[in-house]
């Protein structure tokens, strides 16, 4: 499926606000003179009929403007209780934005479970790993695999624990040796009693005195993976495109059937999307290793609107979002947030115009279909980025001194 169209200026004029000032000042002026009106300069009847209708229509607008907004996915009322404030990029990935007034709480878990969900799935375990702050809650602990086949729990302070539940009696010269593990407490006390019973010459109080807690070995690693393919992530970007710009703009592009088509599509095979590994063209700003960007922009000569989204500074993603058929109105949107920071820093980013309009969208960056370039290109992103902060947690002098070591001279 190709890009959304622009929508149309279409329906009825008091759906448009913009024109209720419009129709006043028109309706505000005599329709005809007579006798009368060249007298007195206007014609009597004539603007006491103008102002009841201005009145009319300003307090429809202002009626309008005052009743509750309807959901953009069902229709309707927003109220108090079923709004659900939903974050333009998943909280579950730091995500900071959550205007009020756009969807209710069922169509906003409708869009979880068709795109939000596998968006945040697609980044694993690595924000718990680097605990990525949250807007709401915190980070879950994670069960993950080791490339020596054990599981551990990893904690968001970065704390890991074996969880693997081991039971193991070797005889030794004079007796048995029994190695106990497990993944709590409560489990490791229930095998401490089951050795009791079958060793009466085991104290179970001293030997829970004498556990201690066990991570991975040191030439053990975590298994961590990350899904770019537009199954997983295309519908997540789309759908906090989509809620973007009704934020900013009160407009939708598309309504919430054609937002479901299209996120079927861009899932099914990428669209007019590709991934923007070196980041947006023409974007001037500060360097922000962990954090998020919503970027739309009009190309004045084909009208065609570009949308980009950067999520923790690792997934960048960016193509023809709608079409037009010629020049349109230029439209220009920018949201930077600083994660690590939780901080907007919007207005730190401008575009260069020259460049950012040169670019042919439908070929910059890599495609889906470049899948290892793109696999090398998220392994090296990663190791950067979220490696680079998990040690920064624990031995910030070290990946200092490693960077000032890797630096050209």
């Amino acid at each position: 499926m190709g890009p959304a169209p622009w929508p149309t200026r279409s329906g009825p004029a008091a759906d448009r606000p913009e024109n209720l000032v419009g129709q006043g000042r028109l309706l505000a002026h005599p329709r005809a003179r007579d006798d009368n009106t060249e007298r007195n300069g206007h014609h009597p009847v004539d603007t006491l009929r103008s102002n009841v209708t201005v009145c009319n229509e300003m307090g429809e607008a202002k009626r309008r403007a005052a009743a509750p907004p309807k959901c953009r996915g069902c229709g309707s009322p927003i109220t108090k209780e079923n709004d659900s404030e939903a974050h333009i990029i998943p909280n579950a990935l730091g995500g900071n934005l959550k205007p009020k007034g756009i969807i209710c709480r069922e169509c906003n878990t409708k869009l979880d479970a068709i795109a939000d969900n596998a968006l945040i799935e697609a980044f694993g375990d690595w924000p718990t790993l680097i605990d990525i702050p949250r807007d709401r809650g915190h980070n879950p602990p994670r069960i993950v695999n080791t490339r020596q086949g054990r599981r551990v729990r990893l904690e968001p302070d970065g704390s890991m624990s074996a969880i693997d539940v081991r039971y193991e009696v070797t005889e030794v010269e004079g007796g048995h040796s029994v190695e106990i593990a497990a993944g709590n407490w409560k489990t490791f006390r229930q095998l401490l009693k089951r050795a009791s019973k079958d060793f009466p010459a085991l104290d179970p109080i001293v030997a829970e005195q004498n556990a201690r807690k066990v991570g991975i070995d040191d030439d053990d690693e975590l298994k961590l993976g990350f899904d770019f393919s537009p199954e997983a992530i295309f519908g997540g970007l789309i759908t906090a495109i989509w809620l973007f710009l009704i934020h900013r703009t009160g407009r939708s592009f598309m309504d919430w059937d054609q937002l479901l088509q299209v996120i079927n599509s861009m899932q099914d095979h990428g669209g007019t999307f590709r991934y923007l590994v070196d980041g947006l063209p023409g974007l001037r700003g500060p360097e922000i290793p962990i954090g998020h960007k919503i970027i739309v922009r009009c190309v004045p000569e084909s009208g065609e609107l570009i949308a980009y989204v950067e999520i923790l500074g690792i997934l960048r993603v960016g193509g023809v979002f709608a079409g037009a058929g010629g020049p349109a109105k230029q439209i220009e949107h920018i949201y930077a947030y600083d994660v690590l920071e939780r901080s907007d820093r919007s207005r730190e980013f401008s575009i260069d115009l020259q460049k950012f309009n040169q670019q042919n969208w439908r070929e910059v960056g890599l495609g889906p279909d470049d899948a290892e370039r793109l696999r090398d290109h998220f392994r090296s992103a990663l190791g950067a980025v979220f490696v680079r902060r998990y040690k920064e947690r624990f031995s910030p002098s070290d990946v200092a001194a490693e960077g000032a070591a890797s630096s050209p001279a």
